[in-house]
C-alpha cells in the first residue's frame, strides 16, 4: 500500500494547483494558472494559434482544452518537471495537464537555457504538448508510449507549425558537429512531412506504417 507521504510528494504531479499557482485565467483552450500575472492579449494571440493549430489535425474531433500551469522556472517547474527539466513544456500519459517551462508574462516567449534552441513561444509549444494528448486519445496510451519518437514527436511539431530549431540552428549545429536534442524533434517533422506528402495526407496511415 502507497504511504501518506509518497501520496503527498506524488500528488501535484497529477494536480499541480495543489502547488497553489497565485493567479488564474479562463481562456479558450482551458484554465490558465500561472506564477504570476500573464498578459491577456498574449494569452488571446497564443489560443488563437492552439485553436488554429488544432482545427488543422484529423485527430482533433472537437474544441481542445486542458489546464495550462505556466511557471518561472523556478522550484515549481523543478518539482514538477522531474526527468523533463531541459524542456519548454510536457504532458504526463495519465493526466490532462500542461506544464510550461519559464514563460515571459508579455510576450509569452518560453526559455529552457538553452544557447541554440533556447526560446519557443506559447502558442506553439502548446499546440504541440496538445497533439500528445490527441495522439493518445487516437491511438491509445500503450501504443502511443511505444511509436517510434520520430513520428510522435515530429507530428507534434508539425501541428504546431515549426520546430524549436530552425534550418539556420541546424545548418550551424551541423557545421560545429555538435549535437542537441532537438535534432531528433526537427528532422522526425521533416520526416513527417515527407510520408503526408506522399500517402495523401492520412495521419492514420503515418502511425500505422513502419
Amino acid at each position: 500500500m502507497i504511504g501518506a507521504p509518497i501520496l503527498l510528494l506524488a500528488s501535484p504531479l497529477l494536480a499541480p494547483q495543489l502547488l497553489a499557482f497565485p493567479y488564474r485565467t479562463e481562456t479558450a483552450i482551458g484554465t490558465i494558472w500561472s506564477e504570476q500575472p500573464l498578459d491577456k492579449t498574449m494569452l488571446d494571440t497564443a489560443a488563437r494559434d492552439v485553436t488554429a493549430r488544432m482545427a488543422s489535425t484529423p485527430l482533433a474531433s472537437k474544441a481542445e482544452t486542458r489546464p495550462i500551469f505556466v511557471t518561472e522556472g523556478g522550484w515549481r517547474w523543478t518539482w514538477l518537471a522531474v526527468s523533463s527539466r531541459g524542456a519548454f513544456a510536457f504532458t504526463r500519459p495519465l493526466t490532462r495537464a500542461v506544464v510550461v517551462n519559464a514563460t515571459d508574462p508579455v510576450s509569452g516567449e518560453i526559455r529552457n537555457g538553452r544557447d541554440i534552441g533556447g526560446t519557443r513561444a506559447l502558442g506553439s509549444v502548446l499546440a504541440h504538448e496538445f497533439t500528445h494528448g490527441l495522439i493518445r486519445r487516437r491511438y491509445g496510451i500503450l501504443t502511443a508510449t511505444h511509436m517510434p519518437t520520430w513520428k510522435v514527436e515530429g507530428y507534434c511539431d508539425h501541428v504546431a507549425g515549426g520546430s524549436t530549431l530552425s534550418d539556420a540552428d541546424v545548418a550551424e549545429l551541423m557545421s560545429a558537429g555538435r549535437d542537441h536534442p532537438a535534432l531528433a524533434y526537427y528532422h522526425g517533422r521533416k520526416r513527417v512531412e515527407a510520408t503526408l506528402a506522399a500517402n495523401g495526407g492520412s495521419v492514420d496511415a503515418l502511425f500505422a506504417g513502419e
